[in-house]
């Protein structure tokens, strides 16, 4: 029977390139959009499907095309994009009110996850447009056509873009500055590069012979490092016996260890199994390999172990949530794995198809309920914490809030405002650390600082002006609420005229990162300059206790300044 995925009709390379253009210019329309604040870079609910569609669908479409399949490659990319659409609507959902949280965290996994998405997707769709049924082979080839041909792809638009750079700076080294104002006009860049990811995609999808060759060739280099996983797997879970699991928890990643070990096992033997043929090793290596591999759900369960260990301890959250949904895929496939060989002994290769095809789909459902209501982690993660408040585990003031607003988007924006509405008269603490945690800036914040100030080596009254001054510093622009504020009054450079250093202590972090100030009057202006840490401190100072009531004294400075002429030169050490 003839392999379909072997046949490569003509592909149409003036509609593939239209698409491409098209596409540019879609990507173009919204980035201008994103740059000049304009509709509807400011409502992500329809933002976020725009350049998903944008990105996504035109893509997809390079990559079914052929000269035969029109109608069904739209259709087959129609309905996959319909998909796409309802998830990009819910995750910009997520990322509303716009501005009033960062979506940092929310982007990422978004991106992350629709590009698996896709990738699998896009396996499908081409296989359901060839008319063919789901055959683990045809996949797996599939798979890595389209991972190569995307990677030469992306490999071209890079070059041609450094080469782009070169371009405007040899001609703006030369006093032409026309190519390098011409070659960042965003005009320019979005319809070039787009049209060049989409001939090379176009090129490399021509290449159908020398792309397989290429898999074989890592195909054969996975092979040979497929023996050693395998044995560090084995020698690893026999080591286990004598030293336990503590040593391993205690470094802090031992789940994200065993994570790797999981999933290069894994990969390792789909990639030199994946035909369901001979067996490529010796009949002692393939042994061997088989323990292995029976043994690969206890690595799963000890890694889910660890991530359980930390869930009990600190609660969900959305990196928890990930590595949960990740571990646990990990493990589906390790028992389907051992599964084979518990069946069918020395022969399980030729069924490992069975497993591959049907997680599949499983990986594919994980990343599209992963950004739908019904597995949202983001809501997941704040409902376990709240949980952890409510159990009395955690004080509502020690609730991580700044953790809150970066990675929990609009669930975590909510809760903080039901609270900040809950306790803003009973409770105007809890409002101000919300509201630091959430950037803005309170008004009674710096205030709050000078107020609790310490004032050292005796109480004094501050001179006029040097409030106002700290307010226009970093000080003032703080949104954090820092402990131990003291102001010491010290004549550093012993002219006789008092400076005086601010410094506060951040809760969360021995260190100040500027948050310590030497101000001093010059002329009719207060100024001010960074105080630097200096020295080694002990790793067990109490740094608020030192700046209450450490003994203050100066120190001379061990290098003087070096003065040439006009020139200056102060070491740093």
């Amino acid at each position: 029977m003839s392999n379909p995925v072997q046949a490569q009709p003509p592909l149409p390379s003036k509609l593939m390139l239209g698409i491409a253009f098209g596409q540019g210019i879609a990507l173009l329309l919204l980035s201008l959009a994103l740059a000049n604040e304009a509709w509807p870079s400011q409502t992500p609910v329809i933002n976020f499907p725009l350049w998903t569609l944008a990105i996504a669908s035109p893509a997809m479409l390079l990559f079914c095309l052929d000269g035969k399949n029109l109608s069904r490659s739209l259709k087959a990319v129609g309905c996959f994009s319909t998909v796409l659409l309802f998830l990009a609507l819910y995750v910009g959902w997520q990322a509303s009110p716009h501005g009033q949280f960062p979506i940092d965290s929310l982007l990422f996994a978004y991106f992350l996850s629709m590009l698996i998405a896709c990738f699998k997707g896009l396996m499908y769709c081409q296989q359901w447009i060839a008319k063919s049924p789901m055959d683990y082979e045809d996949l797996f080839t599939r798979s890595w056509r389209n991972f190569l041909v995307a990677a030469f792809a992306a490999g071209l638009t890079l070059g041609v873009r450094l080469i782009l750079v070169l371009w405007a700076a040899l001609f703006s080294a030369i006093g032409i500055d026309f190519f390098e104002e011409l070659l960042r006009k965003d005009w320019v860049l979005y319809p070039l590069l787009t049209f060049t990811f989409a001939y090379g995609i176009w090129i490399f999808r021509r290449l159908v012979k020398i792309i397989d060759s290429i898999t074989k060739l890592l195909e054969g280099l996975i092979r040979l490092l497929l023996p050693i996983v395998a044995s560090v797997l084995i020698i690893f879970l026999s080591s286990l016996a004598f030293t336990t699991l503590e040593p391993l928890w205690e470094t802090g990643f031992g789940t994200a260890l065993l994570f790797w070990l999981n999933a290069l096992t894994l990969f390792f033997v789909n990639a030199v199994y994946q035909k369901g043929q001979g067996a490529p090793y010796s009949p002692w290596m393939h042994r061997i390999l088989s323990v292995a591999i029976v043994l690969l759900p206890v690595i799963s369960a000890l890694a889910l172990y660890g991530l359980y260990l930390r869930i009990d301890e600190y609660g969900w959250t959305v990196e928890r949530c990930w590595a949960a949904a990740t571990l646990a895929l990990l493990m589906f496939f390790s028992t389907g794995y051992a599964g084979c060989v518990i069946r069918w002994r020395w022969m399980w290769h030729r069924h490992l198809g069975l497993v591959n095809t049907a997680m599949g789909g499983v990986v594919l459902a994980v990343m599209v309920l992963s950004n739908s209501p019904m597995l949202d982690f983001r809501r997941i993660s704040l409902a376990s914490q709240l949980q952890r408040v409510e159990a009395g585990e955690v004080e509502l003031k020690e609730f991580d809030y700044r953790y809150a607003r970066h990675h929990l988007a609009r669930p975590g924006h909510q809760a903080m405002q039901s609270i900040i509405a809950e306790h803003e008269t009973s409770d105007p603490e809890l409002v101000r650390i919300i509201q630091a945690a959430e950037g803005r800036r309170s008004r009674d914040t710096f205030d709050l600082l000078w107020a609790n100030l310490s004032y050292r080596p005796e109480p004094f009254e501050p001179p006029t002006g040097l409030r106002e001054a700290a307010r226009d510093t970093v000080f003032g622009d703080s949104t954090d609420l820092h402990e131990n504020p003291v102001l010491i009054r010290v004549d550093l450079d012993e002219d006789g005229e008092f400076e005086y250093a601010l410094l506060s202590q951040h809760p969360e972090d021995r260190f100040f990162w500027g948050k310590a100030r030497l101000f001093f009057h010059d002329g009719d202006a207060w100024r001010s300059v960074m105080l630097n840490e200096s020295g080694n401190w002990p790793d067990d100072i109490d740094v608020g206790n030192a700046l209450r009531e450490g003994e203050i004294k100066l120190s001379p400075a061990r290098f003087k300044n070096l003065n040439l002429g006009e020139l200056s030169f102060q070491p740093l050490y």
